[in-house]
């Protein structure tokens, strides 16, 4: 089962012009991706992004199966506490990812008192395609994620005195995320290089 190019454009058409041009296309599946241009076009916005491919050039897609809540994966949960409520973070999320095309559904999962392992609280989670999920889980970091952890670590660093800030390195503090590129890169590459050398 996919997003509909219906549910696509009404989802495009509900958004602000500056939460429209927020969005990043390149993240975009290809079917979103032109809706999304479509309704640029129609409010005559301009967004900063590369051209679409022509048609033999864009990447293959598949089907999502009918059933893939029956064996859906989970990019992100929030659990609710005390005073608090995550219940628009959730939404924030599958927002965000209906926006890049990939169908997502929230499950508010309560306590199991039964189970003396389970949370204490609601917990919501935002399930998505398992063939999809590394891909929403990026959609997430680059639109929700990582900004949270600029906003974490820009007031730690306004919390350092001069010479701590400067002692820092900036290609030692970010080396984890470089090398977590780094792997899954080659951890992609090596099962393209695999399935390449069974096909001779």
């Amino acid at each position: 089962m996919k997003v509909t190019p219906d549910e696509l454009r009404q989802y495009y058409a509900s958004l602000s012009d500056e939460m429209l041009l927020r969005i990043d296309a390149a993240d975009l599946t290809d079917a979103a991706r032109r809706s999304y241009e479509s309704e640029c076009a129609e409010r005559h916005l301009t967004p900063d992004a590369e051209p679409l491919p022509a048609e033999e050039d864009v990447e293959e897609s598949f089907e999502i199966e009918p059933d893939w809540l029956e064996h859906a994966a989970c990019p992100c949960s929030f659990t609710a506490a005390p005073s608090s409520n995550h219940a628009p973070d959730a939404e924030r999320a599958r927002d965000v990812l209906l926006a890049a095309g990939i169908p997502c559904h929230l499950s508010a999962v309560p306590p199991d008192p039964q189970n003396e392992d389970s949370q204490r609280f609601d917990e919501y989670r935002v399930l998505v395609p398992a063939s999809l999920n590394l891909k929403a889980i990026s959609v997430l970091d680059k639109e929700i994620f990582n900004a949270d952890l600029v906003a974490d670590w820009t007031t730690h660093f306004a919390d350092l005195s001069e010479e701590e800030l400067r002692a820092l390195n900036p290609e030692a503090i970010c080396a984890g995320l470089l090398d977590r590129v780094e792997r899954l890169t080659r951890a992609y590459n090596d099962e393209i290089a695999r399935r390449r050398s069974k096909r001779v």
